[in-house]
């Protein structure tokens, strides 16, 4: 398979410089069973799938109970599919560009031209788009003008309430409904975000290469603090699995300024989510971020949530963890006991007050229930 827009990376290998206790420790185990690989098949994609499996050597196809002719034509479609994607997702980026709404790509747009030797091996569910809060008039002006709708799905409506403040409900064209694209004012909601403040993202943003010209990412620092927060804010459940492979590759490919980092996690009060997210990195196999906080060390419970939830990445047994355990992580985790109250307290509000957090001024489209 070959595709444009390239970075670094080699184009033959998606996981070229992985280290070989991060294949070993994680890969060798979500492909371990049939079952597992089906449901790392889904998480993943099957083009990275294939790519782990071609990594793992002709017996692990066999131990996954996977014939490589049928995941290489699956591998093949979602290539070819996911390009008309991905290149309106670009589209979208210049047009806001040409409009002065800059605009950095964050998450997995920015990471599959960042990090991936051929961008259609991240899965990329969503566009996820960072701007200034003073453009968001002028960024739903210019939605309206290409018929952009906000879109609702009752699937997944919660009875606990849109809790963050950070981004918009997703947009898509109406009529194609070709892709669907979350804008931020922020990275993550407060007070994390005093950390990660969206001023500092534009500052530190450089560019990569893709098939539609120039892409704007955040700086490599940045980068892995955003992975850090928001692997917490999925509570470290098998959906985030993607994001495993993201950090494996920034940590192959670069060095991050760890004190940057450590300063940024002070600021925003997220030193507990960072050294656990260091650690839980240790865990599956991926070495380079033990300068994070080096000599500082989570709990005795702390490490024993590393381990529950690393063994869960790797058998990919609960795709969804407890509301009770989520909890349990929140109280581990979160710096200040304020902010697990004011979260919560968010929560409860949520119960007996709709809040919506759409993008103001587009219509709305729901989806059939």
């Amino acid at each position: 398979m070959s595709d444009g827009g390239g970075t670094g990376a080699t184009k033959e290998d998606a996981l070229s410089g992985l280290p070989a206790a991060f294949l070993e420790t994680l890969v060798a185990e979500i492909f371990s069973t049939p079952a597992r690989a089906a449901a790392a098949t889904a998480l993943i994609g099957a083009p990275l799938a294939l790519a782990c499996l071609d990594r793992l050597g002709p017996d692990a196809f066999q131990t996954a109970g996977t014939a490589r002719r049928e995941l290489l034509r699956r591998a093949q479609i979602a290539a070819v599919s996911s390009r008309h994607a991905r290149r309106a997702m670009l589209h979208l980026v210049a047009a806001l560009e040409d409009n002065n709404i800059p605009c950095p790509a964050i998450k997995g747009l920015a990471n599959a031209y960042a990090l991936y030797g051929s961008p259609y091996h991240r899965l990329l569910p969503d566009a996820d788009i960072l701007v200034h809060a003073d453009d968001l008039p002028a960024l739903s002006a210019l939605l309206r003008t290409r018929d952009f709708v906000t879109f609702h799905d009752p699937a997944s409506d919660r009875a606990w309430g849109a809790l963050t403040k950070a981004s918009f409900a997703p947009v898509t064209p109406r009529e194609s409904g070709d892709f669907y694209a979350d804008f931020h004012r922020l990275v993550i909601d407060y007070p994390a975000a005093r950390g990660v403040p969206t001023a500092d993202i534009f500052a530190a943003a450089r560019q990569v290469d893709t098939e539609s010209g120039r892409l704007r990412v955040p700086g490599v620092a940045h980068s892995f603090a955003i992975l850090a927060l928001h692997a917490f804010r999925d509570f470290y459940e098998p959906r985030g699995l993607k994001g495993l492979f993201d950090a494996a590759l920034l940590l192959s490919r670069h060095q991050p300024d760890w004190p940057t980092i450590e300063a940024m996690a002070r600021r925003g009060r997220f030193v507990g989510r960072t050294l656990f997210y260091r650690d839980l990195l240790t865990e599956i196999g991926l070495p380079g971020a033990e300068g994070l906080f080096a000599g500082r060390h989570l709990s005795a419970s702390g490490r024993r949530l590393v381990r529950r939830i690393a063994g869960n990445m790797r058998s990919l047994a609960l795709p969804r963890l407890s509301n009770g355990f989520k909890l349990r992580l929140e109280m581990s985790l979160y710096d200040s006991p304020l902010h697990l109250l004011m979260r919560n307290g968010e929560r409860l509000a949520g119960l007996v007050i709709y809040r919506t957090h759409d993008l103001p001024g587009l219509p709305i489209e729901k989806a059939e229930a």
